[in-house]
């Protein structure tokens, strides 16, 4: 099997981050940086403190329980920063392209809200678009399906075949967004966002020569929670058996969060283990990261050393060893 699969850092740090617009955020666990690379080639880097919620309330941060919340919390705060990033490179040139209708009613209507509005809005349309492809469309299709389903057997079929659309799904989707010339940058940049991280767990100094002689394969990374996501649901839903249609999807919906806390907890788990037993839940995932990374040019390097180094105190200091610091590690909701 490719080496790249099985490569894991000397050091699980805290540190996590995601592929943007012509930029890179990186997240520490307890500050977010987010560098873009501007049209006139300047990199422009914006630092703030962040303290998860998992961290603000002692519930949310219980095992299993922050799963849900803390992808919830990474998927608002990565929507948050890709759109800061596509302001800052300036891909709507104002000058040139007047604003339409819609934007013009958005702004009269909420005001100094219209950020927060068109946030929380695309964080809905995120969550619709991923629950109805890859939950219920699938139960959907495997419904119409002509055979009997009442039975033991014919549920365990149902549900098996149920997983195989969704899995195909997931990679469909995932192969033809990736041939997107503007996704392709965006898979640079989150490869560089990789690469960047392996330099600084395994210890060595930020520098383009050394993040390009790193894989883009990392065992954090959010295309591999997903991947991890739908087998803990396939697996979880084959236990429910096969029930009328609308009593399925109301199911697939109500246990998204138990599957989120366990999938959560088996990620972690597996990242951060040396037994390959333990880890080859996590190899569908990695190998898809073939598609979710593509290889960075040096001008994306440097954006994603930039994120990084604003986010550790020192570029050269080593990832936390300690089980409690490597526990306050980001949640795997963006790309990494």
């Amino acid at each position: 099997m490719d080496k790249e699969i099985w490569n894991k850092p000397k050091i699980c740090s805290s540190v996590g981050g995601s592929a943007l617009i012509e930029g890179v955020m990186m997240r520490n666990s307890d500050k977010l940086a987010v560098s873009v690379r501007k049209s006139d080639g300047e990199i422009f880097t914006e630092v703030r403190n962040v303290v998860p919620i998992t961290k603000k309330y002692k519930f949310f941060g219980l095992p299993f329980v922050r799963g849900a919340v803390s992808l919830i919390d990474s998927m608002v705060v990565g929507i948050k920063v890709l759109m800061e990033s596509a302001e800052q490179v300036e891909i709507y040139d104002e000058e040139d392209e007047e604003e339409s209708k819609f934007d013009i009613w958005m702004k009269n209507k909420f005001g100094d809200n219209y950020f927060n509005v068109m946030l929380y809005f695309s964080l809905f349309i995120a969550l619709a678009f991923s629950i109805g492809l890859f939950i219920l469309l699938p139960t959907f299709i495997t419904g119409l399906l002509p055979f009997e389903k009442g039975t033991s057997g014919g549920s365990l079929l149902a549900n098996a075949i149920e997983g195989i659309i969704k899995i195909t799904l997931f990679l469909l989707y995932i192969y033809l967004v990736s041939k997107n010339k503007e996704i392709h940058r965006v898979f640079q940049y989150h490869g560089a966002e990789h690469k960047s991280i392996h330099t600084y767990e395994n210890k060595e100094e930020l520098t383009v020569e050394n993040v390009k002689k790193h894989t883009r394969i990392h065992p954090r990374c959010g295309t591999t929670f997903m991947f991890v996501v739908i087998i803990i649901s396939i697996i979880l839903f084959a236990f429910t058996g096969w029930h009328h249609p609308l009593i399925n999807m109301l199911i697939r919906i109500a246990l998204l969060p138990v599957i989120a806390g366990i999938s959560y907890e088996l990620f972690k788990l597996a990242a951060r283990s040396d037994n390959k037993l333990l880890r080859l839940v996590s190899i569908p995932g990695l190998m898809l990261q073939k598609l979710t990374t593509q290889e960075p040019d040096d001008s994306m390097i440097e954006v994603a050393i930039a994120s990084l180094k604003a986010v550790v105190e020192d570029a050269s200091e080593t990832a936390p060893d300690s089980q409690e610091e490597q526990e306050q590690q980001s949640a795997p909701g963006g790309n990494l």
